[in-house]
């Protein structure tokens, strides 16, 4: 059973790696259907956590506030903060005049799970579009992207095989009782010589010391994306947020650490690297 689980978990990375990187490389429309895609099913598998706890949020809400989102990011990055409002007003009117369940539960779930994957994942949109604002080529962000990628995979290989090799001190037992310190140090040292060997071979318009600060980020942040699902899943008493992708569980599962690397490499492009 584990030698086929491990097949499975192969086969699905060796098709899903190179497909995220494709739809990150063509910019545009892939981008943004690429993110739509992932924030859409992470927000139905955060409601099938939170029904285990007994919250039943309005799902179709939920991804309307994503997608409106989104789509903001994409299209009008100024009309983002009018839609949070009208979000808002939305689920708290829809609140009002459902007939049963709990409104403080149903609100929060309603309303954090249409904002937290679209704001934070969707910065991956607003990072392929920096070149606009910032006047270099285009193509540049989708190398940034695609070196955060890479360092988060390497920062998570890194962390699981010397945390499991080496590791004896638990990181953070409540959250994650198998990850170590040796593990998550190892991880963020792989993730940063991760992102000098990709700037070597394909970032142009970065610094060194830009590029080493995006590994440094997948492998410090990355893992926290980590530990934030962890914390929610572990309260849902599950082990993956979903099983719909063989061997690896859930796309939040896939994708934790991006969630919250992304935004974080997005605020330091813009307000630090071009500021």
């Amino acid at each position: 059973m584990k030698a086929r689980s491990l097949i499975r978990r192969v086969l699905v990375a060796v098709i899903l790696g190179p497909l995220v990187l494709a739809l990150i490389w063509l910019g545009g429309y892939f981008t943004l259907a690429f993110v739509l895609i992932v924030v859409g099913v992470c927000v139905w598998e955060f409601h099938r956590l939170a029904l285990k706890k007994g919250a039943q949020g309005d799902l179709i809400i939920s991804e309307l506030i994503a997608i409106a989102v989104c789509m903001a990011f994409y299209f009008n990055p100024n009309s983002t903060i009018p839609l949070l409002i009208i979000g808002t007003l939305v689920v708290l009117f829809t609140e009002l005049y459902r007939p049963k369940g709990s409104p403080l539960l149903s609100t929060s779930v309603t309303l954090f799970s249409g904002l937290y994957f679209s704001l934070l994942f969707g910065c991956f949109i607003l990072i392929r579009q920096l070149p606009e604002k910032v006047g270099i080529t285009y193509v540049e962000a989708g190398k940034w992207l695609i070196l955060l990628i890479i360092a988060t995979w390497v920062c998570d290989t890194a962390a699981y095989f010397f945390g499991s090799f080496f590791g004896k001190k638990k990181l953070m037992q409540r959250i994650s009782p198998n990850k170590t310190i040796v593990g998550s140090v190892a991880g963020f040292i792989f993730g940063v010589l991760t992102a000098y060997v990709c700037h070597i071979a394909f970032i142009d318009e970065l610094a060194l010391f830009d590029s080493l600060m995006i590994g440094a980020i997948a492998g410090s942040f990355g893992q926290y994306g980590d530990l934030f699902e962890s914390m929610f899943k572990r309260d849902a008493d599950v082990k993956d947020s979903s099983s719909i992708l063989p061997g690896h569980g859930g796309l939040m599962d896939r994708f934790d650490s991006l969630m919250i690397s992304g935004p974080v490499l997005y605020l330091y492009l813009r307000y630090i690297v071009f500021g």
